[in-house]
């Protein structure tokens, strides 16, 4: 029965087609955290702060405001790892894996108020609040991850370890509850970056006080797990692959299967792209997001899995494992991504992320020859809205001559648009076309860069001793060839193991030569350098010259 609703689900998902082929919006704008690792972030909407837990073998939670600024850090909270607010919002709670203790840290005014400790070797990792106790993935051995809860609404905390499964966990599970269904708790593998397991996701019901199992999939349907979301309806998971009953093999997952929290059957897709690191859901439900590390892109989707908007990471960065989060009022989506080396997270803020978006895509040649013509095209588009009105766009150039405005270019039905240019300047040309926004779409702009060939020139330095009985010095010239409108040469000398200085920079004379003088060295290398002008490259050669001492205070110049 399963195997037949996994085919029902997966032939549902590979249907689905996303519009992207109306290209990504860019998130930029990103602020460094001033932290070194990141585990897990927590939106606090009403008492304007971001939360940020930095992991096994750090201490601390990083606070921001809502911005990612007015930053500081609470201390002595070693191996923060899971986070979790109270219902009410006055206490943020951390799991402190390298501490076996759970801290409860006072919204308002940042300070620890209590730790609770849950006895030595317990490695709390992972918590939810679920049926009114706070749970927590702990353990810390390798294939021996449980589960606990904290009852803290009577006088005297009531810790429970080590409840009983329906399963096992290779790692503390992953826990995640939701506020909309609160008696229910879903229990994940996560897997590490490295080595893809089993998800084992199970969810169960804690409204007795004791999880009783609802449901549980097969250790194969998901592996390579990084993050989960929970709904009042689904469950929602972020695979690097999916089982594939067909083939009886897994397989890379290019979809992502929702369930239902009834029986964990499949309901519904998400065309979130191969491998999700991040998932997360608006408060009010309305949106799935859904995050892929490798490709850097972003899906805004509703829980249909009609894609509403795409959002792809600067270049050089890398959305991190559960690096998404979504702000109370459902309007802002806070991004953590990392550098190409997993270091140093920033945050990224992209707000109305769920309002309908344009999408701008630009081609162009890499390369082109000067004096000829180029072609730029593009595609302006609306995810989730099927075709387009022609619409205008405006275009500009900028060259080392300046920026330059061409014609407006207006779209076809389909969104598409082409525009010639044959451009006059060499080096970088870069085209930036931008749709002003309309009463129903926001603005959007894109450009596109073409190096652009340029000649070249000749250009040659030679040296000369001056004075060679007294050895005073050398006479340094630059040669320069035909140029277009820059006749600005630089001379450069660097002595032996000494750093390069500048003799000078100038206009070369009518015969297209530049002239310095440089006492007399031993070993010195001269440089002559231009930077190029509208049509011929930038050039630089260099000579080394050697001084022989042929009697006191006399050199000879090769």
């Amino acid at each position: 029965m399963f195997a037949r609703l996994m085919v029902a689900a997966l032939g549902g998902a590979f249907g689905v087609v996303a519009p992207l082929a109306a290209g990504p919006a860019y998130a930029e704008g990103a602020t460094g955290l001033g932290i070194d690792a990141y585990a897990e972030m927590v939106v606090d909407s009403a008492r304007g702060h971001l939360f940020f837990s930095l992991g096994r073998e750090r201490s601390g939670v990083r606070v921001t405001d809502l911005a990612g600024g007015a930053q500081r850090t609470i201390p002595d909270l070693p191996g923060a790892s899971g986070m979790a607010l109270s219902p009410d919002g006055s206490t943020l709670y951390v799991a402190l894996a390298d501490a076996d203790a759970v801290a409860a840290v006072d919204t308002t005014t940042l300070t620890v108020q209590r730790r609770y400790g849950l006895g030595s070797s317990t490695c709390p990792t992972w918590l939810a609040p679920a049926g009114g106790k706070l749970y927590i993935g702990h353990g810390c051995q390798v294939g021996k991850g449980k589960l606990g809860s904290l009852d803290l609404r009577g006088p005297t905390p009531v810790l429970a370890l080590d409840l009983p499964l329906d399963g096992s966990y290779y790692y503390p599970p992953l826990l995640r509850g939701t506020s909309a269904n609160p008696d229910l708790l879903l229990l994940t593998n996560r897997s590490s970056v490295s080595f893809p397991i089993s998800g084992e996701p199970a969810l169960y019901d804690v409204s007795s006080g004791t999880p009783s199992r609802v449901a549980s999939l097969p250790g194969e349907t998901c592996t390579g797990l990084h993050n989960a979301a929970l709904t009042a309806d689904r469950v929602i998971l972020g695979c690097t692959y999916l089982w594939d009953p067909e083939t009886s093999s897994r397989v890379v997952a290019t979809t992502h299967v929702a369930y239902s929290t009834t029986d964990l059957s499949p309901a519904g897709s998400s065309p979130s792209g191969g491998g999700a690191t991040a998932v997360t859901t608006s408060p009010d439900g309305a949106y799935v997001v859904l995050g892929a590390s490798q490709s850097g892109t972003i899906h805004v989707e509703r829980p249909d899995g009609t894609l509403v908007r795409r959002y792809v990471v600067p270049p050089g960065s890398h959305l991190d494992r559960q690096g998404l989060a979504v702000s109370a009022d459902s309007r802002t989506l806070y991004v953590v991504t990392t550098d190409s080396d997993g270091q140093n997270p920033a945050l990224l803020r992209l707000t109305d992320f769920a309002a309908a978006g344009t999408s701008l895509l630009l081609a162009a040649p890499a390369a082109s020859a000067r004096a000829t013509t180029l072609t730029v095209s593009g595609t302006l588009g609306f995810p989730g809205t099927p075709g387009s009105t022609p619409r205008t766009l405006r275009v500009v150039k900028q060259d080392l001559a300046g920026s330059h405005p061409l014609p407006d270019v207006t779209t076809a039905a389909d969104g598409t648009f082409t525009f010639p240019d044959i451009p006059q300047v060499g080096a970088a040309n870069t085209y930036a076309v931008t749709f002003p926004g309309d009463a129903t779409h926001p603005a959007a702009s894109r450009s596109v860069t073409v190096q652009v060939s340029r000649a070249a020139t000749a250009l040659s330095v030679t040296s000369k001793v001056t004075a060679l009985r007294t050895g005073r010095g050398s006479t340094v010239t630059a040669q320069l060839g035909t140029t277009y409108n820059n006749r600005t040469v630089c001379l450069y000398a660097q002595p032996q193991r000494r750093p390069r200085v500048t003799l000078t920079c100038g206009t070369v004379d009518a015969n297209g030569r530049l002239t310095a003088s440089y006492p007399l060295h031993r070993q010195v290398t001269f440089s002559a350098s231009f930077a190029g002008d509208h049509r011929y490259a930038p050039a630089e050669v260099s000579q080394p010259s050697y001084g022989f001492l042929l009697r006191r205070g006399v050199f000879r110049v090769r």
